[in-house]
């Protein structure tokens, strides 16, 4: 199973220059949690998630009016690429404690995300197919089948 087939091919970006009101927006109106700045080529800079909002673009003093992308964004980006197994992407997102990130191909440009929502599903469909292999009788029985 390789990462883009865990995550989204869809992937919601904005550029460094979007002013943080229209990041909140297009967060609701994509109902993502996390949102991607990059360039031009597509090669990510940063990853915005909801708690940057939070933490950087409400946190007490600061301008959210004249704040863009750039100024909130988690940098430099996390990112794995497409082919990557689950357990680089565990590996990635535990050793840079996030939560999101961005899939990248040989030239480092975006192709899709996963999330730590999208490995728990997967890791979910694993279980179940090694429980039905094993034991294909063995759950029915159960109150919870």
């Amino acid at each position: 199973m390789k990462a883009i087939d865990i995550g989204r091919q869809h992937v919601s970006t904005v550029n460094g220059a979007t002013p943080v009101s229209e990041v909140a927006r297009l967060m609701q109106k994509h109902q993502v949690t996390c949102l991607v700045v990059a360039e031009t080529s597509m090669r990510p800079l940063g990853v915005i998630s909801e708690r940057d909002l939070v933490l950087r673009a409400l946190a007490p003093g600061a301008d959210f009016v004249h704040m863009t992308a750039a100024g909130i964004m988690s940098t430099p980006a996390i990112v794995c690429h497409s082919d990557a197994t689950l357990s680089d992407i565990v590996q990635a997102m535990a050793g840079g404690g996030v939560a999101h990130l961005p899939l990248v191909d040989d030239e480092g440009r975006l192709v899709g995300i996963v999330s730590a929502t999208d490995v728990t599903a997967a890791v979910t469909e694993l279980l179940a197919q090694l429980a039905k292999a094993l034991a294909p009788d063995a759950l029915t029985d159960r109150p919870y089948s």
